[in-house]
């Protein structure tokens, strides 16, 4: 469309309902490109899919059970303090001065130190209270709240239903509130909704034949019928709408008052509570009840559409969520407080705290007075190793999911949750990260699905997939095993090779139920030793286990000699928990079923010894021949330490069946707690490339830089940077990378002047650098732009050492 007009400027036009494009879909499947095989890579994006939406079924599961006796108590905490609320109003009403009833119920919730999983822990907690105890809640945080005006406005607006946590079921009540101008917004405004709010769920709650009448029937008390009617009719206790039309100067300056002088808004409710309520009455004027007929135009104004209020009672609490108590304002936090508690004795108001350290510094940040209004009471949710470890265990330890981590990418993701953010969702993410990895880059997961899936997806497997899986390392491993005719078959012989991959895959997942389960015994096993060699956490034992012989290890053998001085009652309990243990696959897995029963016989054995001290001869005690032949004292000395080492002391019956166990453990960790990577097939449901992952979860801002700057076609993939020595420079370079690769050739001090000469010298050859009025100041601009570039990455800094110099901060080459 064609615009004429005097002055140059942007113009932007609606653009019609008949010309939209057609915006073709891309889906996911589309960045699956290395895989070339069509079929392979299809199949590889719905196994991810698959698996994918197996471990967010089981992690669902997870977040709602982990936090879920906390949450119970809270959750109860809300319910008693809403209760308690109603008995301190119905006393206010009836004249009796009741001590604290301006203190506010507040729960204080210790989450930890991992602030990317506070989102899913305040989400689950709105949810269990929305379902069980009020829809009037208001999530706060410390970036939305800079001043108390905002705080105000973002906690009103969101009790009031105008946000996006309320129910469903509730909307109804919650969402038909007129919308209200920011400068109107205050705790009167608040408190005169709740009132009408609760007296409407209050007058249809009485029988019809008792709205009227002020007698105490079905424990309604003459006083708080006398006082819902009394909220009906506004026209008896509010001022006249016109006078409130008259003056919408002073309406509009009152809440500011309210809000920064909360103790006028204790001394004189009736004031404040009579301005609101013209501000609504004036911008609410249509707002009529849909259910109940219009009698007459003095009929009261409605602030809502006749609310129904949920069964969970007839005065719901007001729950304010303040998720980083700590990262709010000390002021705005402080008065924040003494506002809610001003309007306690008509408002439920209850506080939900979140504290990442101790309770203890929401006191150190609060004054005197303010920490004298709430009521506090701590609730200590799990810390999130401790839902780590379900999370190791329910994911990457179960037969259900088909994918499972290597050893080096395992650790990798541990180190970076134990030294970097102690977070779970980020160690997820990272789990996310290295299953998109192999299923994108791994042409044999195509057989990485359901056990279920796994036997007819190999009967149907073509020639070109077969192939796949007969490349694998691990497969050529296995077939030079075998015997030559096996092999001739193995690799010519199509039936031969699938029906031996599908023992081979049968195998390999009867091997790690086995191998896990070996893992959680080897725990059990050590857990309690002294300075724990193996660690004392599951996770430590299976990274061990993943990337090496467990029984070849210091540590291990470390363990053992601990494990054979251990006395009978602490022996006894390791067992029991064992056979805990492996009860579980008593009948899944043959051999766990036999270490499961020979363990059980020693454990019997072992409860039924008497005498410990009883000396057992197995056979006669042969004396060894003296054969000392020393000159000098020294050597007599060692050769009679070797003797006596030699007679050692023959064990009693407790000792020979505790070497017994021992030795009995220690061989099936031997046969059954190998590494992945000696495993056939490892490589359809193993992902082991930490490298590729670690590309992109650790940062490596230095490494970044310098590949940005020394080979800038790394990145902006253009035909003009590329450059086929990456020491070389170019004309066509960015101006700040060919200052840095000028400034490779420089010593500890740079002379600005001579950078600049070079710089001219390689942006634009021809010109004439030779008087210092010919240089051309777009040039230097340029220069100066790319130099403070350098200065701002760290690269460079001024100094006084020296006149038009700066100083040389990075050394090292392309």
């Amino acid at each position: 469309m064609a615009t004429v007009s005097v002055s140059k400027g942007v113009f932007s036009f609606k653009r019609s309902k008949g010309n939209k494009r057609k915006v073709c879909g891309i889906s996911s499947l589309d960045y699956w490109s290395e895989v070339e095989d069509e079929d392979i890579k299809e199949v590889n994006y719905k196994n991810y899919v698959k698996c994918w939406q197996m471990v967010t079924n089981i992690l669902n599961d997870l977040q709602s059970s982990i936090h879920a006796k906390v949450f119970e108590d809270l959750v109860k905490f809300v319910r008693n303090s809403g209760e308690e609320s109603c008995t301190i109003n119905a006393s206010t009403r009836g004249g009796k001065s009741v001590e604290g009833q301006r203190d506010i119920p507040t729960a204080c919730l210790v989450t930890g130190v991992n602030m990317p999983d506070h989102d899913a822990v305040f989400s689950s907690l709105v949810g269990l209270l929305v379902e069980g105890v009020t829809p009037h809640i208001a999530q706060l945080r410390s970036r939305e709240c800079t001043t108390l005006r905002g705080a105000i406005h973002k906690m009103i607006t969101q009790l009031m239903g105008q946000n996006d946590l309320v129910d469903l079921d509730f909307e109804d009540e919650m969402m038909k509130v007129p919308s209200i101008k920011r400068t109107q917004v205050n705790m009167a405004v608040l408190t005169s909704w709740y009132q009408e709010l609760t007296s409407t769920a209050l007058q249809d709650d009485l029988p019809s034949k008792l709205r009227g009448s002020p007698q105490k029937v079905a424990g309604y008390t003459c006083k708080d019928v006398t006082s819902c009617k009394a909220m009906e009719s506004p026209r008896k206790s509010m001022a006249s709408p016109r006078k409130t039309m008259a003056s919408p100067r002073k309406t509009v300056a009152s809440p500011r008052k309210i809000i920064v002088s909360p103790n006028k808004t204790i001394a004189s409710p009736r004031k404040t509570v009579a301005v609101p309520c013209k501000i609504m009455e004036s911008t609410c004027r249509t707002m009529e009840s849909p259910s109940k007929p219009k009698k007459s135009p003095a009929k009261k104004i409605k602030l809502s559409n006749e609310p129904s209020l949920p069964k969970r009672g007839l005065r719901p609490p007001l729950v304010v969520i303040l998720e980083d108590v700590e990262s709010f304002p000390a002021n705005i936090l402080h008065d924040l407080i003494l506002i809610c508690s001003g309007h306690r004795c008509s408002l439920p108001i209850v506080f939900v705290f979140g504290v990442s350290t101790t309770p203890a510094a929401v006191h150190r940040s609060l004054s005197q007075d303010a920490s004298a209004c709430v009521a506090m009471e701590t609730f200590q949710a799990q810390p999130s190793t401790h839902y780590l470890n379900y999370v190791i265990e329910k994911v990457l330890m179960s037969e259900k999911v088909p994918f499972h981590v290597g050893g080096r990418p395992f650790k990798l993701l541990l180190d970076i949750f134990l030294y970097n953010d102690l977070s779970v969702k980020n160690f997820i993410k990272g789990l996310k990260l290295c299953m998109i990895q192999h299923f994108l880059g791994n042409s044999s997961a195509f057989l990485c699905c359901p056990a279920s899936e796994r036997a007819s997806r190999i009967k149907a497997m073509p020639p070109a997939q077969l192939d796949v899986i007969h490349k694998l390392p691990s497969f050529r491993s296995y077939v030079e095993s075998r015997p030559p005719k096996e092999q001739t078959a193995l690799l010519l012989d199509e039936k031969t090779s699938k029906a031996a991959v599908r023992t081979l895959m049968n195998e390999l997942d009867s091997w790690y139920g086995r191998f896990c389960c070996l893992v959680k015994v080897v725990h059990a096993l050590t857990s309690s030793l002294p300075s724990t060699p193996l660690g004392r956490q599951v996770r430590e034992v299976l990274t061990t286990c993943l990337s090496q012989n467990l029984v070849e290890t210091e540590e291990f053998k470390e363990a053992d000699k601990m494990l054979r001085l251990m006395a009978r009652e602490e022996l006894l309990p390791i067992l029991t928990n064992i056979l805990d243990i492996l009860r579980e696959w008593l009948h899944k897995d043959e051999e766990l079923s036999v270490l499961y029963d020979e363990l059980a016989v020693i454990l019997g054995r072992l409860n039924s010894l008497d005498q410990l001290d009883q000396v057992i001869d197995n056979s006669p005690s042969e004396e060894l021949p003296l054969n000392i032949q020393s000159s000098d004292r020294f050597q007599l000395k060692e050769k009679l330490l070797e003797i006596a080492k030699k007679k050692n002391k023959r064990p009693n019956a407790y000792e020979l069946l505790r070497s017994e166990v021992l030795q009995l453990l220690s061989n099936v960790f031997e046969l059954h707690l190998q590494p992945v990577n000696k495993q056939p097939l490892h490589e359809i449901l193993f992902f082991e490339s930490s490298s590729s992952v670690k590309q992109h979860l650790v940062g490596m801002p230095r490494a970044a830089l310098t590949t940005a700057l020394s080979n800038p076609h790394h990145y902006l993939q253009c035909e003009c940077c590329q450059l086929e020595d990456l020491s070389s420079v170019v004309t066509t370079l960015p101006d700040v990378s060919v200052v840095y690769k000028l400034h490779l050739e420089c010593g500890r001090l740079i002379n600005l002047y001579d950078w600049l000469q070079a710089y001219i010298s390689v942006a634009d050859p021809e010109e004439d650098t030779s008087s210092k009025n010919a240089i051309d100041q777009r040039l230097q601009a340029r220069f100066v732009q790319a130099v403070s570039e350098m200065q701002f990455l760290g690269f460079v800094k001024a100094t006084s050492r020296k006149t038009d110099h700066v100083a040389r901060l990075t050394w090292g080459g392309c």
